[in-house]
């Protein structure tokens, strides 16, 4: 099979296909004409997805600071596994190029819903987002500074455990809705290398956040209640 041929033109005509799916199931006007698509080279993947992350939190980070061991591990991993992200701070929905372009162009539809309902979320549910950034600022500092051992930033980091898992479910959620409705032919890309074997051994945690809440989330679709899933966490229900 052919190479999908990924560029930002691309992106931005299936985010404007797919963005009606998203809107109708979640109800959230998403904005489109404010959203800013970007492809990105795999070797910029973690420079682009997580350290601009981190400076959107507010933390002082430069591309170019040197990295241990545990860095270039995240970084051997964000690059060989993450096919997409939404990055808050600058309203733009980023592709990894090599790690799409293997599937089709269904699949790649599908790739974009899935951050579609992030900005959603952001945009309509960002005091979680906030809560996130704070949560994940805080730990990070303490974790630089050596003022917190693991397990309390561990357990810090806990705190936002039911919001990571309602934002990555409820995606993944509206993601697999309309694929079995509208892309039922979607292919994915997948890998079976060092890295997708080392995230499952290490991003076990990550890759939880995408499942240990569909139940509820499943739930709340069909009741029509998924708002109050969020409002829930917002009250610390």
């Amino acid at each position: 099979m052919p190479k999908i041929e990924v560029n930002d033109a691309l992106v931005r005509r299936l985010a404007e296909e797919v963005g009606p799916l998203v809107q109708e199931i979640t109800a959230w006007d998403l904005h489109l004409d404010s959203l800013r698509c970007r492809v990105l080279p795999k070797d910029r993947g973690y420079e682009e997805i997580i350290l601009t992350r981190l400076r959107g939190i507010g933390l002082n980070i430069t591309d170019d600071a040197p990295r241990g061991l545990f860095e270039r591990l995240v970084e051997y991993l964000v690059e060989g596994n993450t096919q997409a992200a939404y990055e808050t701070s600058t309203q733009e929905l980023l592709i990894v190029r090599e790690n799409v372009d293997d599937g089709n162009l269904d699949g790649l539809r599908l790739v974009i819903a899935h951050e579609l309902v992030h900005r959603g979320q952001q945009l309509h549910q960002g005091h979680l987002f906030a809560r996130v950034d704070e949560v994940t600022r805080e730990a990070i500092e303490a974790f630089i500074s050596g003022k917190a051992m693991l397990p309390t930033l561990r357990r810090l980091m806990e705190t936002i455990t039911p919001v990571m898992n309602l934002i990555e479910s409820h995606a993944l959620f509206v993601q697999a809705l309309i694929g079995r409705t509208y892309f039922p032919h979607a292919r994915l890309e997948s890998h079976h290398d060092l890295a997708s074997l080392l995230m499952r051994v290490f991003g076990r945690r990550k890759l939880r956040q995408y499942t240990d809440g569909l139940p509820a989330v499943a739930k709340a679709a069909a009741d029509g209640t998924v708002e109050s899933l969020y409002e829930n966490l917002r009250s610390g229900a």
